[in-house]
């Protein structure tokens, strides 16, 4: 009985020193809180808590004392009319940049806004000033030279961000309300695409591995220095990228005084101070805009990294002991509890633990998993915008051209010279009458033409189509013949043949298409679609009537799809022609080239599961397709991609990390229903199998266990977006089984840290994925850990109640022995 009592007393003892927090801290710095920069310099201790992944670090939303920075983050800001805009970017057009400075400088200051025009002053009020301030700097931004070292013309950019984002700022709380939200940024995003983000509001995260203190040139804002920051992010890149601020939160001068004793470095140039950063490394937000690609000398050699320019938004120990020690010291309210005295009476200790776990259990006895799996609502099409070049086109004064026609965009070939081209035209296809090699030139002028510009010229008919129109073609093939160029054209035109296709006649009157080749597979009955020129048109003389039409790369439809996969593509208008094309370019980077079937893929991909806007052809075809799905492999896909390309194929994978891509074109923005689409880095099994990619002069590579898979698609799951509470996210890092089914684009190669190091690029599948499955189990005890605990807590209850029961006994028997020995 003693010693039970003794056991009972430790485990008292054990649960009055796990309700203490700084417990955990030494073996889990990720439990330390989070701590937000305010305006004046000051502190504040968060709430939230940061997660392993990093998933819940929240710069700012709970602090009181920063309610501006918060509003500004949250919210979405005030915005200028078209007018007052381009008001401003004309004014701002007009200055030279040493204009631009000196007036941004003195409204940083706190003086008026001396800005005016012809007409008087461009601003009205003080909110149209701070706006005017943010066009100034994104013209200033805009003057920076993309991936090169820091140059004199980058100052403007660098100092004047640097001044609006200063702590001590006397403008500060005036430009946060109106900035946009901020986005939590990636490195590869902004090397990827630096012209989408340029100057855009961005979060940079990461461990900070080095300080540099830099003293600042002469400059108007009166700074004396400013700090490079290093950092290696948190999004499984472990590509370094360096953000710039004006000044440091107080706590961090532990980390100079440190460093400056053991490991700092002054650099061959004296204006700059570096001071490397041990590990446990403090994490850091920093809330700024994006200024440009910097070059830089590293041991691979030249490297490139994002520079975002702005301020300390907040920033986490991270069991850093400087830094801890500095928090507790600068404020002794974020003291833990291990430091103050626990007064908590031990029978109230022992009845709430008792309470506690009598609760925890019916808790868990009861709880079940519930897995939502919704997918985000598909953001409205974009409206067709018709460009500068078409409207002016259609407000010509005087010309004998239509709103549709091409002529103006066919140098050399007007009217006159269609209709003689196609006047020697007949409608047999064995004896065409026509100049094939002057035909094939009109072929090429016509397939240099984007589609937007031929879809949007197209849009603009309302006549009958008169010669040199464009004209919509989507038709079955009624007969075709190829057409050989001849050889001395074949080479400057890169065109072997040409198509002529006879097509359905129009009133009676017969029709013929030539075209650029498409597939070899075409038969009578099969679709083509596109947009032609026609070159010939009945005359009304009801002899000879002919019409004919002049493509260039025309898209196929088979009348007998190959597979369920084709139907569902030939059904959402993919052009089927172009799958030998993606084939050919199998283990390059992703290019120009795949654009006419990587974004309507992605597109068609994401219609399989929006079963609301489906027809009921795609819904047979969609369940046709899903039911004969393939099983697929990493080694499957990378030993024969020929014969997976466009095929709908199922695979498990691990994810990595999720990056959101943004379109830029409104065309490939109509065909996948967003502004943006989502790439996935996974790995996938290799299973037994070992893998050797030959690289130039080097030993070949061997890979073995698990490969890089690159999952596409138009919207992710919930699932795999978290609960950050971040808003946007341009880059995200989730570890997750998951199943995808999808269409097998082709293998791409890009490149990788891991292969750069070795001379060559990775290369791996790229699946456009329609359905993502989440593998955690839906048992919300998938390994039984509830039955194990409660046969653990039955069979420590029987034991207790044993040893009580034999004690009892025991004593009983002694008890009895000692009255008959006595």
């Amino acid at each position: 009985m003693i010693r039970l009592t003794i056991v009972l007393a430790l485990v008292v003892v054990v649960m009055r020193q796990a309700s203490r927090p700084g417990v955990y801290q030494v073996f889990f710095p990720e439990t330390a809180r989070q701590v937000t920069v305010a305006p004046s310099g000051k502190m504040k201790e968060s709430t939230r808590r940061l997660t392993a992944n990093g998933a819940s670090f929240q710069p700012g939303s709970e602090s009181a004392s920063n309610e501006q920075t918060a509003t500004a983050s949250n919210t979405t800001p005030d915005r200028l009319t078209p007018e007052v805009r381009q008001r401003f970017e004309r004014w701002v057009d007009t200055k030279s940049e040493d204009e631009l400075t000196a007036t941004l400088a003195s409204w940083l200051n706190g003086d008026k806004m001396a800005a005016e025009d012809n007409e008087g002053s461009v601003v009205d009020t003080e909110r149209e000033a701070a706006f005017l301030v943010l066009t100034i700097q994104q013209k200033l931004i805009e003057s920076a030279k993309d991936g090169t070292v820091w140059r004199a013309a980058d100052g403007p950019a660098l100092f004047a961000t640097l001044a609006m984002h200063r702590s001590d700022g006397i403008r500060r709380d005036e430009l946060l309300p109106i900035r946009t939200p901020a986005a939590v940024a990636g490195v590869l995003p902004l090397l990827q695409q630096p012209e989408v983000y340029r100057g855009d509001r961005l979060i940079a995260r990461g461990e900070i591995v080095r300080i540099e203190r830099v003293t600042a040139p002469d400059n108007v804002y009166g700074m004396a220095r400013y700090w490079n920051l290093w950092l290696l992010p948190l999004d499984a890149s472990r590509r370094p990228w360096m953000v710039v601020v004006a000044d440091l939160p107080k706590t961090f001068d532990a980390l100079l005084s440190t460093a400056d004793h053991d490991h700092s470095e002054s650099s061959a140039d004296s204006d700059k101070q570096t001071f490397p950063v041990g590990a446990p490394r403090p994490i850091v937000d920093v809330e700024g805009e994006f200024i440009k690609r910097l070059s830089y000398q590293s041991e691979a050699g030249a490297e490139l990294t994002p520079v975002i320019v702005g301020h300390v938004a907040s920033y986490l120990a991270n069991g850093n002991p400087d830094i801890s020690t500095a928090i507790r010291a600068a404020d002794p309210s974020t003291r833990t509890r291990e430091d103050e005295d626990d007064e908590i009476p031990l029978w109230w200790i022992v009845a709430g633990s008792v309470t506690a776990g009598l609760l925890f259990s019916v808790w868990v006895m009861w709880r079940t998993a519930v897995l939502n799996r919704q997918l985000r609502e598909r953001r409205r099409r974009n409206e067709v915008v018709l460009s500068l070049l078409v409207v002016i086109g259609s407000m010509a004064g005087g010309s004998q051209l239509s709103a549709q026609s091409l002529a103006d965009l066919l140098p050399g070939y007007d009217q006159q010279r269609m209709q003689d081209i196609a006047r020697p035209a007949q409608p047999s296809l064995d004896d065409p009458g026509i100049n094939i090699d002057e035909i094939a030139k009109l072929v090429f002028r016509m397939d240099r033409l984007s589609d937007a510009v031929l879809q949007e010229r197209l849009s603009k008919s309302e006549s009958p189509a008169m010669l040199g129109d464009a004209v919509s073609v989507d038709e079955a093939i009624v007969d075709s013949r190829s057409l050989t160029v001849s050889s001395t054209l074949q080479e400057y035109l890169n065109i072997d043949w040409i198509e002529m296709v006879e097509l359905s006649p129009i009133d009676g009157v017969p029709r013929v298409l030539l075209a650029r080749s498409f597939a070899k597979a075409a038969e009578p009955g099969d679709r083509v679609f596109g947009v032609a020129v026609r070159i010939r048109r009945p005359d009304g003389d009801g002899e000879d009537e002919l019409i004919v039409d002049v493509a260039g790369r025309l898209g196929w439809i088979p009348s007998q799809p190959a597979s369920p996969a084709d139907e569902v593509l030939s059904i959402e208008g993919v052009d089927l022609g172009r799958l030998a094309e993606v084939v050919s370019l199998d283990r390059e980077p992703l290019s120009e080239a795949d654009s006419p079937v990587f974004y309507p893929m992605i597109g068609a991909a994401a219609s399989v599961s929006d079963l609301a806007s489906q027809s009921d052809q795609l819904a047979d075809a969609v369940r046709r397709m899903r039911s004969s799905v393939t099983n697929a492999s990493p080694v499957d896909l990378l030993q024969n991609p020929k014969g997976f390309t466009g095929e709908w194929i199922r695979l498990q994978v691990e994810t990595v990390r999720i990056t959101r891509v943004a379109v830029e074109t409104q065309q490939r923005q109509r065909e996948i229903g967003s502004d943006h689409y989502y790439e996935i880095d996974a790995i996938g099994d290799l299973g037994k199998v070992q893998l050797q990619i030959e690289v130039p002069d080097g030993d070949p590579v061997v890979m073995e266990n698990r490969y890089p898979v690159t999952i596409v698609t138009a919207e992710v799951p919930e699932f795999l977006t978290g609960d950050s509470g971040d808003g946007e996210q341009l880059v995200t890092t989730i570890n997750r089984a998951i199943r995808v089914e999808g269409f097998f684009y082709r293998l791409w190669s890009y490149e990788s840290d891991f292969m750069k190091q070795r001379g060559g690029k990775q290369f791996a599948p790229l699946v456009i994925a329609g359905v993502i499955e989440d593998l955690r189990p839906n048992s919300g005890d998938p390994m039984g850990v509830q039955a194990i605990g409660q046969i653990a807590a039955v069979a420590i209850v029987a034991a207790i109640l044993a040893v009580v029961a034999f004690h009892f006994i025991t004593r009983r028997g002694d008890r009895a022995s000692r009255k008959r020995r006595y």
